[in-house]
């Protein structure tokens, strides 16, 4: 099977340097050794740093890794269906398989699986040789305990993606340093134990947000972590309390209107890049709140923002800011500058000047590529809270809230006519009734699942100075993680424990900052049960949390708790293999049933007929890209729960918890699986 390349699992085959020109120069072997690299802290602050980056390599881009976890949830889809119709996490029951090599903007699961086990040898590799560096104060050193807190950090922070996506996994707590065939999957729960192990020491190590480099995690990331995985384990308590640490210790506060020091904000472009002459239509400066002027490109990391904890270093025009473009407003916009597809007058003619250069709507909107296209839960449902459509809502509200009556006709061959820059129609006819006016043959734009819909433009807008002519996004630093999470994970733990005032009173914290119309109350938390805090994250966070890791996390939460959801339903597990229990029946799947129209309907594609939109219950976890399995021929390791190669698993390992402080023991000869 040419196919077959012999690759050993991606835990081998990913971490492997690769060799330049210099290959076969006659060097000592000792020169690049770890005894000789590991000398000091800079060697191993170094290695660290490239699991950093290989985190903000996840969110920094048109299309990474980060957008698919959106894509994968109630938060929004892929719409790349005409480019792409194969590859993607659409028709998930036919081409979410261990043989789908696709590694694009329609399909990620592959690229996690991948970078995940680089950046855990790079952790790992820190853990490994952490005394090998001489510390003044020997295992008591401060920069030593900060160094190796931050470790298990990085560790703990890409186990939780890796089980939240692929279920048991290999779990080497070493780092690999020669050929291996004989890896065996791990339950999730023993791996979950040990990164609460590991946290548990990190906490109290790793240092604040004032004591480390901007860019790298600070101690309020590691307690935020820790909260994760003590509701994992039903330690709800000491979930709450690690949130509160955080909340009251003086060193973060969210912005508030109070804290905003300009009159307006740009969200868009007024201005012709080339000429400097107003661009036609609604004016892109909005009075600025406290929503936009967070979301600012130079904000997030200002010396008087509080609210951000652990962000991306890359604000343009500095020295050193290597990660290129943030290219958000491509990933998250409506495609409505597409030349094929896109948006027609109501007598038939091309609608946008789809040229980068003189496209005008595309140099003040962007050119966006809808390549997570919203569902309809994001779109309009959140939105409406007690009877009312909340506007005045600073995330909803008109200029941060992107809608598509903003563009204009400016196809330049539509001067003089009557629909010269006048805004843009989906309707040939606006006034037939609704089962009439949706026919295909009314509608003014064929592709409106990527060409047509609105999104919060605040976060994703950034003037893209290196390509003025088309407006991707340009380089901005952007929060990985802040304090308005805090407090909506302190309301997920007191709703576990049924403090539902409680609960409330943290969402409103978010909501009267952002200037919501209506608050919640204990009775509201009671009756919408988790569903309170999942909206609210989607109202703060959508296009910054790792949605569907997030539902995977709850989905576990319910399956030990056996509390009943929102809609009535209750989830267990048989007290051995999470992963087998919810690839049976899980929150994470009623939920995408309940919100994603587009799953939940099987809409097909207006494009190409062939697509629809499709999901299992056994679509909560991705398959295992198979090359990286069939190489490890003397164990098996096992294919996710359902996918084809699943017929051949093994009963997973159950690891032992070892201590935190020191360099770890191979797991698996830990418990007597094989010899060092």
């Amino acid at each position: 099977m040419k196919r077959i390349k012999y690759i050993i699992l991606t835990i081998l085959v990913v971490i492997t340097m690769s060799c330049g020109e210099d290959f076969l120069t006659k060097s000592p072997m000792s020169f690049l050794s770890p005894e000789n690299t590991y000398v000091d802290a800079a060697g191993l602050q170094t290695t660290l740093d490239a699991a950093i980056k290989g985190v903000f390599d996840q969110i920094n881009g048109d299309n990474e890794s980060h957008m698919f976890q959106q894509n994968t949830s109630d938060n929004s889809v892929v719409s790349v269906i005409v480019a792409r119709p194969t590859d993607g996490y659409i028709d998930m029951r036919t081409y979410a398989t261990p043989q789908n090599p696709s590694q694009n903007q329609t399909n990620r699961a592959t690229t996690f699986y991948r970078t995940c086990y680089i950046n855990l040898k790079n952790a790992n590799t820190v853990i490994d040789y952490i005394d090998q560096v001489e510390w003044a104060g020997g295992e008591s050193d401060v920069e030593r305990n900060h160094l190796l807190g931050s470790a298990y950090f990085l560790r703990a922070l890409l186990y939780m993606q890796q089980t939240m996506q692929f279920g048991n996994c290999a779990f080497p707590l070493k780092s690999i340093t020669s050929a291996r065939q004989d890896f065996k999957a791990f339950h999730m729960q023993g791996i979950w134990e040990q990164m609460i192990t590991d946290l548990e020491w990190a906490v109290q190590y790793v240092k604040s947000k004032s004591e480390v480099v901007t860019g790298r995690p600070p101690n309020a990331a590691v307690r935020m972590l820790l909260a994760k995985y003590y509701m994992l384990n039903e330690q709800f308590t000491d979930a709450e309390a690690q949130m509160d640490a955080v909340i009251n210790n003086g060193e973060y506060a969210l912005v508030t209107d109070a804290d905003v020091d300009v009159e307006t904000v740009e969200i868009g472009a007024n201005r012709h890049p080339y000429n400097d002459t107003i661009i036609a239509g609604r004016s892109c400066f909005v009075p600025a709140d406290a929503i936009n002027y967070l979301h600012q490109e130079w904000n997030a990391n200002r010396v008087n923002n509080k609210e951000g904890i652990w962000m991306i270093t890359n604000e343009w025009g500095y020295e050193g800011n290597a990660l290129g473009s943030s290219q958000q407003i491509r990933a998250y916009g409506a495609n409505f500058s597409t030349t094929k597809y896109g948006v027609q007058t109501p007598d038939g003619k091309k609608g946008i000047n789809t040229k980068q250069g003189t496209g005008s709507m595309m140099m003040k909107w962007g050119r966006g590529q809808g390549f997570a296209r919203p569902t309809n839960y994001s779109q309009y449902e959140v939105w409406r809270f007690k009877g009312d459509i909340d506007t005045v809502d600073y995330r909803h509200k008109t200029g941060n809230w992107f809608e598509m009556k903003y563009v204009l006709y400016d196809e330049d061959g539509l001067k003089g006519t009557e629909w010269w820059m006048k805004p843009i129609r989906l309707y040939k006819d606006p006034d037939l009734p609704l089962e009439q006016r949706v026919q295909q043959d009314n509608l003014l734009c064929i592709d409106t699942i990527r060409n047509w819909y609105g999104y919060p433009i605040y976060k994703f807008w950034v003037y893209d100075n290196d390509n003025p002519h088309r407006q991707n996004g340009g380089q901005a630093d952007m929060y990985i993680l802040r304090l308005a999470e805090v407090y909506l994970l302190r309301a997920e733990a007191r709703f576990w424990q049924s403090d539902y005032q409680g609960c409330a009173d943290d969402v409103n914290v978010i909501r009267q900052r952002a200037n919501s119309l209506h608050m919640y109350t204990a009775t509201d938390v009671q009756m919408e049960g988790i569903g309170t805090i999942l909206d609210e994250r989607n109202r703060e966070l959508w296009g910054e949390e790792y949605r569907h890791d997030e539902l995977v996390r709850i989905s576990v939460i319910f399956a030990k708790t056996g509390k009943q959801d929102y809609i009535g339903n209750t989830y267990s597990w048989d007290g051995i293999d999470m992963e087998k229990s919810l690839s049976a029946s899980s929150f994470y799947y009623n939920r995408m049933m309940d919100k994603n129209n587009f799953f939940r309907d099987g809409v097909t594609s207006p494009v190409s007929s062939s697509v629809k939109f499709t999901i299992d219950p056994m679509h909560i976890f991705w398959p295992i890209y198979e090359p990286y399995i069939i190489g490890n021929v003397k164990n098996i390791l096992n294919q996710t729960t359902g996918y084809e190669g699943s017929e051949k698993n093994v009963e997973p390992l159950a690891h032992v918890v070892q201590s935190a402080g020191s360099p770890n023991s191979d797991p698996m000869v830990a418990i007597g699986e094989r010899e060092e």
